[in-house]
C-alpha cells in the first residue's frame, strides 16, 4: 500500500512539473534579458521600456500551472518588473532588478527554458550582498554596475 501511494504521489509531482515545462516562457526571457541589456548600458529609458514588455509577458503565463512557490515568484516579479516601469532612475531600477532577477531565476529552474540560460553573481552588487541575475549568454555584463564594473560577476549555474 505504501508503494502504491508512493507512486502515486511521484506520478502527481510528475505531472504538476510537466505542467510548469510545458509553458513558453521565451517572450518572458527576452523581455527580461531586454532590461538587464539596458541596465548594463545604463540605459533607464529602454529599461522602462523592456519592463512594460516584461509585465506583459508575465501576464501570460498560466500561474495555475505553477507550484505555490513558482506563482509566489511570478507575483514577485510582475510587481518588480512594474515598479521598473515607474521610474527613470537607474538607480532605482537596479535595485528593484535585484529581486526580479531572483524571481525570474527561479521562474526559469520550473519551466526549463529551451535556450540555455545563466545564473550570473556579483559579489559586490547589493551593496556588498552580492546579487545574482540571468543571461542568455555566457559572457558576463553586469546590470547593476554598467560600465563601472562591466565584467565584474562570474557564471554560477546553467539552466
Amino acid at each position: 500500500m505504501k508503494t502504491i501511494r508512493l507512486s502515486l504521489a511521484a506520478l502527481a509531482l510528475t505531472f504538476c512539473s510537466l505542467g510548469a515545462l510545458a509553458q513558453n516562457t521565451a517572450p518572458t526571457l527576452t523581455a527580461y534579458y531586454d532590461v538587464k541589456d539596458a541596465l548594463v548600458a545604463t540605459d533607464a529609458v529602454r529599461a522602462k521600456a523592456g519592463a512594460t514588455k516584461l509585465v506583459a509577458a508575465l501576464a501570460k503565463i498560466d500561474a495555475a500551472k505553477l507550484s505555490t512557490t513558482d506563482k509566489k515568484a511570478l507575483a514577485m516579479a510582475k510587481t518588480k518588473a512594474t515598479a521598473i516601469t515607474k521610474t527613470t532612475d537607474v538607480d532605482v531600477q537596479r535595485e528593484q532588478f535585484d529581486g526580479l532577477s531572483t524571481s525570474m531565476i527561479a521562474l526559469a529552474k520550473a519551466t526549463k527554458p529551451a535556450a540555455k540560460a545563466y545564473v550570473q553573481f556579483c559579489p559586490m552588487a547589493a551593496e556588498g550582498k552580492g546579487a545574482s541575475w540571468l543571461s542568455d549568454k555566457k559572457e558576463v555584463r553586469n546590470p547593476y554596475y554598467g560600465d563601472k564594473m562591466l565584467k565584474c560577476g562570474s557564471v554560477k549555474e546553467e539552466i
